[in-house]
């Protein structure tokens, strides 16, 4: 099976796990195959959010990645770019990124800045929202597990990225290399 069938904002999986709910607003979770974004309310219910903005129908980019800032609006990784969706779901892209594959997004704390997981790149790569450059972090591009700083790093199929509370290290599933990598922001 595709891991990406598996992908749901860990939000909302615990709470169809417990039954939690409230008034938290939407989950906003990515869709492997047919790639709209969905955003659940109450346990169970989903729904398609019908997204629409400078870079044409959201589901046409192909999303792969998405995660949400502290301010109520989310960010989604394309096969290409990085897309900012306000609250009201106006869809505008914030940067281009390298040819690879996306499967993972983190936003830092203070929003400034989205972390991407490159797949088949090997590379952890930084976006500044304000001014959509895009540089890496680190992974030398190689396949492998080395430890070290920048370049001198390497991963071997990126799946997952989370940022610690504070913004000071993003936590980075390395898939074939079976680790869970730390990395200083």
């Amino acid at each position: 099976p595709n891991p990406l069938c598996w992908c749901m904002a860990s939000a909302a999986r615990k709470r169809a796990r417990t039954g939690g709910g409230g008034d938290e607003g939407p989950v906003p979770v990515a869709d492997g195959f047919e790639a709209p974004i969905f955003g659940a309310r109450v346990v169970g219910q989903v729904t398609t959010l019908a997204l629409e903005g400078e870079d044409g129908p959201l589901a046409s980019l192909g999303s792969a990645g998405v995660a949400s800032d502290h301010a109520g609006a989310w960010y989604v990784a394309t096969k290409d770019s990085l897309l900012h969706v306000s609250a009201a779901g106006r869809v505008r892209r914030v940067a281009a990124l390298p040819a690879g594959e996306v499967y993972s997004i983190a936003i830092s704390p203070d929003g400034s800045a989205a972390f991407v997981a490159d797949y088949s790149s090997h590379k952890i790569r930084r976006v500044e929202v304000a001014t959509g450059a895009v540089t890496t972090l680190a992974g030398s591009g190689e396949q492998g597990d080395a430890d070290g700083v920048g370049d001198a790093a390497q991963f071997y199929d990126l799946y997952g990225v989370t940022i610690s509370p504070d913004g000071s290290a993003l936590f980075v599933a390395d898939f074939c290399g079976q680790k869970i990598r730390r990395v200083e922001v």
